[in-house]
């Protein structure tokens, strides 16, 4: 069974020139649209838990906050290079046999992480590494249903709604995991991350829509026309551009736990946190949807718009100027991420769409492992402030990126069209 090929027509415009915005709730009564974003945004619970807890494990474990950085990293890095692959597969094989096999795989690993003994390294970062791999692509492979359940003039809001939403999952699963790490053990948390995640991609993969593949024929061509590929120039400018950005927010993030604890208000970084991420999501229920439907000479001002709102958080004198500045500076995130979702959408054919999301997948967890990395090594040599201007800095170069970037994504939004026009 193949998803149908949903049509791709020029977008409706208004009166006023304006690219015609679906109100979220007009998108949220599309078929199957509520179900898979409540059902997914379980299913990603541990993205948001695991890297917690497996250096709440390994540090308690051993005492070394380095060996549980090496450990997390290896999971990160199996990640970020399981990720594309999976997806490919997913887009040859079908969607559901694969996020259910990657699932349970998954979930095993991550009760052998809670069971295994941390005084055994190289077990202990092959093991990492392998749960990291077989992390089931569930937000690639969802995304890459929007255009399928919704019209072509609907699927910027629905991209808004996907990055908005994600935020709570930031904001719910390292409360998950404090609690569980406090009434049970940090081991004890990993396995509540894949009961989360076997749970919510099961349920996932019971939509009817998971049960086709992207494209039966992806190995085939017609009239001697190769079948397209999912890394295009467009997709590694988004995918870099996303990358970058996230770079710049895990470093912020770690300067802000530095922050609080050298204000001696240690235990308010999870308040400061959860505040960044409310900020984003504000930001996107009331810019979201106007921002995805901004196209790709966007992507550039809205990337400098944040970096000037990390960059700012330097100014703050103490932890209260500081849950303020969080709050502005985090407005901006769920929007970037809704308009390059939105432009990822538009350029990746259908036929190796859960690959195309796939790969900013990955370059989003290299860019959160590189940008905690560094966070940590500033903030050890010059303290908070210096990781919240680099993380501004950073920011700007994802605006840079963008900027150069951006003829080639809009060419891309463009010719994604022509097929359709064709016809």
């Amino acid at each position: 069974m193949s998803l149908p090929r949903r049509r791709r027509g020029p977008e409706r415009r208004g009166q006023d020139g304006g690219v015609t915005r679906a109100g979220y709730k007009v998108v949220l009564r599309a078929p199957g649209v509520r179900f898979l974003l409540a059902t997914s945004l379980v299913a990603r619970l541990p993205v948001a838990m695991v890297n917690l807890a497996i250096i709440l494990r390994v540090a308690h474990g051993t005492g070394s906050y380095g060996r549980a950085g090496a450990v997390t990293a290896s999971f990160v890095l199996g990640t970020a290079l399981g990720s594309p692959a999976l997806g490919r597969l997913a887009d040859t094989l079908g969607r559901r046999p694969v996020l259910v096999t990657a699932s349970v795989g998954n979930t095993a690993g991550l009760v052998a992480l809670a069971l295994v003994p941390v005084g055994d390294s190289l077990p202990l970062f092959l093991l990492a590494a392998a749960t990291g791999l077989s992390l089931p692509p569930v937000a690639p492979a969802v995304r890459s249903l929007w255009r399928h359940l919704v019209p072509a003039e609907q699927t910027s809001s629905l991209y808004a709604i996907d990055a908005t939403l994600q935020e709570v999952t930031f904001m719910v699963g390292p409360a998950l995991v404090a609690l569980s790490s406090t009434l049970a053990s940090p081991g004890a948390a990993l396995v509540l991350s894949g009961v989360f995640g076997l749970a919510g991609t099961l349920a996932v993969t019971t939509h009817p829509a998971t049960a086709g593949r992207s494209d039966p024929h992806r190995h085939t061509s017609l009239d001697g026309v190769p079948r397209p590929r999912a890394r295009t120039p467009a997709l590694n400018v988004l995918s870099l551009t996303a990358g970058f950005f996230l770079t710049a927010i895990a470093a912020v993030e770690v300067a802000v736990v530095a922050f609080a604890g050298r204000h001696h208000d240690a235990h308010q970084a999870g308040l400061l946190l959860v505040l960044w991420s409310a900020g984003s999501l504000v930001g996107g229920l009331l810019f979201g949807s106007r921002v995805a439907h901004a196209g790709a000479f966007a992507v550039a001002p809205l990337m400098a718009t944040a970096a000037m709102g990390f960059a700012l958080l330097v100014s703050a004198t103490g932890v209260g100027p500081l849950y303020a500045l969080l709050f502005l500076a985090g407005s901006a995130i769920a929007p970037g991420f809704s308009l390059l979702y939105d432009l990822v959408g538009r350029t990746a054919a259908p036929s190796v769409s859960v690959e195309a999301f796939s790969w900013v997948a990955s370059a989003l967890q290299l860019g959160a492992s590189a940008g905690a990395a560094l966070g940590g090594v500033l903030v050890d040599a010059a303290g908070p402030s210096l990781s919240f201007a680099v993380g501004g800095g950073i920011a700007l170069v994802a605006s840079m990126v963008a900027l150069l970037g951006s003829r080639v994504v809009a060419r891309a939004v463009v010719e994604s069209t022509l097929p359709a026009l064709a016809d």
